[in-house]
């Protein structure tokens, strides 16, 4: 039975409140992913920026190499005709600067593809968790009803004796 969609009419307030937490763990998680994208993208595009900077560099010229976000060492251009390129852990391509820069906007492109694959998905819940609060708010309504109905039910039954 796991997996058979069920209507949100067939379920009780207590797994209506279940369905809303799972989505609301959903869209937090994909909204951090969607940042983790954004950061990704980014990283990308700085990459290409740096890559179109070395057209316009000399051979031997020095300069500075980040190890780190926050340590750089020093260091000269060898080449300026061509680039060494991270594309995946510990594996790197050596491509002309504008293969660089093609890569580079080719995978900004790509995240940026995934970014708004992901914000469709996120709306989706959005509109599944507006569903299952309407529902919950109208089941709450019903058993509060339901309930002063039969704290009254019991009143009115002693008055008419």
């Amino acid at each position: 039975m796991a997996g058979e969609p069920v209507s949100l009419n067939a379920l009780g307030p207590q797994e209506l409140v279940q369905v809303r937490q799972q989505l609301e763990q959903e869209l937090q998680t994909m909204t951090q992913n969607a940042v983790a994208l954004q950061g990704t993208a980014g990283k990308f595009a700085a990459a290409g920026q740096a890559v179109e900077y070395l057209q316009e560099q000399k051979q031997g010229q020095p300069v500075l190499l980040p190890l780190t976000e926050s340590l750089y060492v020093g260091g000269a251009l060898e080449s300026v005709d061509s680039v060494l390129l991270e594309v995946g852990t510990g594996y790197f391509v050596e491509r002309d600067i504008e293969g660089g820069v093609d890569y580079c906007r080719r995978k900004v492109l790509f995240v940026k593809d995934k970014l708004e694959q992901l914000s469709q998905l996120v709306k989706q819940r959005q509109a599944m968790l507006a569903q299952v609060d309407a529902l919950l708010d109208q089941r709450m309504g019903e058993q509060q009803a339901a309930g002063q109905q039969a704290a009254a039910g019991p009143a009115a039954a002693g008055q008419k004796k």
